[in-house]
Protein backbone atom coordinates (compact mmCIF):
# COMPACT_ATOMS: atom_id res chain seq x y z
CA UNK A 1 0.00 0.00 0.00
CA UNK A 2 2.87 2.53 0.50
CA UNK A 3 4.28 1.90 -2.40
CA UNK A 4 1.24 2.79 -4.26
CA UNK A 5 0.62 5.97 -2.55
CA UNK A 6 3.67 6.89 -3.20
CA UNK A 7 3.66 6.22 -6.88
CA UNK A 8 -0.25 8.62 -6.68
CA UNK A 9 1.68 11.21 -4.72
CA UNK A 10 4.79 11.58 -7.39
CA UNK A 11 2.69 10.84 -10.59
CA UNK A 12 0.16 13.62 -9.10
CA UNK A 13 3.36 16.04 -8.72
CA UNK A 14 4.41 15.22 -12.32
CA UNK A 15 1.30 15.12 -14.13
CA UNK A 16 0.52 18.76 -12.19
CA UNK A 17 4.01 20.19 -13.49
CA UNK A 18 3.34 18.88 -17.06
CA UNK A 19 -0.17 20.69 -16.57
CA UNK A 20 1.46 23.81 -16.22
CA UNK A 21 4.24 23.19 -18.84
CA UNK A 22 0.77 23.06 -21.02
CA UNK A 23 -0.38 25.87 -20.41
CA UNK A 24 1.90 27.69 -22.56
CA UNK A 25 2.00 25.56 -25.90
CA UNK A 26 3.57 27.84 -27.95
CA UNK A 27 6.56 28.06 -25.88
CA UNK A 28 7.21 24.34 -25.41
CA UNK A 29 10.93 24.18 -24.36
CA UNK A 30 12.56 20.90 -25.54
CA UNK A 31 12.20 20.09 -21.64
CA UNK A 32 9.07 20.65 -21.40
CA UNK A 33 8.39 17.83 -24.45
CA UNK A 34 10.89 15.34 -22.52
CA UNK A 35 9.21 15.98 -19.81
CA UNK A 36 6.01 14.69 -21.35
CA UNK A 37 8.03 11.79 -22.49
CA UNK A 38 9.63 10.99 -19.09
CA UNK A 39 6.34 11.35 -16.98
CA UNK A 40 4.40 9.23 -19.52
CA UNK A 41 7.27 6.62 -19.66
CA UNK A 42 7.25 6.68 -16.01
CA UNK A 43 3.44 5.83 -15.66
CA UNK A 44 3.96 3.51 -17.96
CA UNK A 45 6.10 1.36 -16.32
CA UNK A 46 5.20 1.41 -12.75
CA UNK A 47 1.02 1.85 -13.01
CA UNK A 48 0.98 -1.89 -13.94
CA UNK A 49 3.04 -2.56 -10.68
CA UNK A 50 0.48 -0.48 -8.29
CA UNK A 51 -2.81 -1.42 -10.05
CA UNK A 52 -2.91 1.15 -12.37
CA UNK A 53 -3.14 -0.86 -15.66
CA UNK A 54 -5.82 1.92 -17.69
CA UNK A 55 -2.84 4.66 -16.75
CA UNK A 56 -0.18 2.65 -18.78
CA UNK A 57 -2.88 1.99 -21.68
CA UNK A 58 -3.08 5.85 -21.99
CA UNK A 59 0.56 7.22 -21.34
CA UNK A 60 1.87 4.73 -23.83
CA UNK A 61 1.21 6.63 -27.25
CA UNK A 62 1.37 9.79 -25.37
CA UNK A 63 5.32 8.91 -24.65
CA UNK A 64 5.40 7.40 -28.34
CA UNK A 65 3.89 10.11 -29.80
CA UNK A 66 5.97 12.87 -28.15
CA UNK A 67 9.12 10.58 -28.79
CA UNK A 68 8.56 11.22 -31.73
CA UNK A 69 7.90 15.14 -31.33
CA UNK A 70 11.51 14.98 -30.12
CA UNK A 71 12.99 12.80 -33.32
CA UNK A 72 11.06 15.69 -35.55
CA UNK A 73 8.76 13.37 -37.04
CA UNK A 74 5.62 15.08 -35.64
CA UNK A 75 5.21 19.20 -35.40
CA UNK A 76 4.01 20.33 -32.47
CA UNK A 77 0.65 21.88 -32.82
CA UNK A 78 -2.15 22.96 -31.12
CA UNK A 79 -4.27 19.97 -31.46
CA UNK A 80 -1.45 17.76 -30.05
CA UNK A 81 -1.02 20.31 -26.80
CA UNK A 82 -4.76 20.17 -26.40
CA UNK A 83 -4.94 16.16 -26.31
CA UNK A 84 -2.30 16.05 -24.05
CA UNK A 85 -3.83 18.42 -21.68
CA UNK A 86 -6.96 16.49 -21.57
CA UNK A 87 -5.14 12.92 -21.26
CA UNK A 88 -3.19 14.36 -17.82
CA UNK A 89 -6.63 15.75 -16.58
CA UNK A 90 -8.03 12.47 -17.69
CA UNK A 91 -4.96 10.75 -15.68
CA UNK A 92 -5.66 13.13 -12.81
CA UNK A 93 -8.59 11.63 -12.31
CA UNK A 94 -8.12 8.19 -12.80
CA UNK A 95 -5.21 8.83 -9.78
CA UNK A 96 -7.94 10.45 -7.63
CA UNK A 97 -10.89 8.07 -7.72
CA UNK A 98 -9.12 4.65 -8.97
CA UNK A 99 -12.25 4.07 -10.94
CA UNK A 100 -11.02 4.38 -14.71
CA UNK A 101 -13.70 1.73 -16.08
CA UNK A 102 -16.88 4.33 -15.73
CA UNK A 103 -18.37 4.50 -19.10
CA UNK A 104 -17.56 8.42 -19.87
CA UNK A 105 -14.25 7.55 -19.16
CA UNK A 106 -13.18 4.83 -20.95
CA UNK A 107 -15.18 6.80 -24.41
CA UNK A 108 -12.77 9.61 -23.57
CA UNK A 109 -9.53 7.04 -22.96
CA UNK A 110 -10.01 5.49 -26.35
CA UNK A 111 -10.78 8.83 -28.30
CA UNK A 112 -7.29 9.75 -26.78
CA UNK A 113 -5.93 6.59 -27.46
CA UNK A 114 -6.78 6.63 -30.93
CA UNK A 115 -5.35 10.32 -31.31
CA UNK A 116 -2.22 9.65 -30.26
CA UNK A 117 -2.18 5.91 -32.31
CA UNK A 118 -2.88 8.08 -35.28
CA UNK A 119 -0.23 10.59 -35.47
CA UNK A 120 2.25 8.03 -34.53
CA UNK A 121 0.95 6.18 -37.86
Amino acid sequence: MRVKNIFIKETSDNLAELEHELKQPNQLSHNALEKVVRTMHNIKGTAPMVGFNELSVVATPIEQAYKEVLNNNIEVNGNLVEKTKSAVSMLQQMLKTEEAHLPKTEKEQKVLIDYFNTITG
